[in-house]
């Protein structure tokens, strides 16, 4: 586990990543039910889609509301998360504080 903190503590410095993690005492939030992508393309014709991949196979979403529901469970994760300067420090405490 404390090669993967090693990782995710590398990632923050990238200018294209950004971690963010939400502690416990933020509480439950939205995102819990499971893994999800949502996927958004730089032309404005371009709709968002969301895919969904669980072990029975993947599934994907297109229609609009779908999608604002994806989008509505990221900005409540988001929003209970640390901001990145914090979730690094926390990753970092984490990593010395293991055995």
């Amino acid at each position: 586990m404390r090669n993967q903190l090693g990782h995710l503590e590398q990632m923050t410095e990238l200018s294209n990543v950004t971690v963010q993690g939400i502690p416990f005492r933020a509480g439950a939030h939205a995102s819990t039910a499971g893994p999800y992508v949502i996927l958004s393309f730089p032309s404005a014709s371009a709709l968002d889609v969301v895919l969904l991949d669980n072990p029975s196979g993947s599934r994907w979403f297109e229609g609009s509301q779908d999608v604002q529901t994806y989008h509505g469970l990221w900005n409540d994760a988001r929003t209970k998360a640390l901001s990145p300067v914090e979730s690094r420090n926390l990753i970092a405490l984490i990593k010395e504080c293991g055995p």
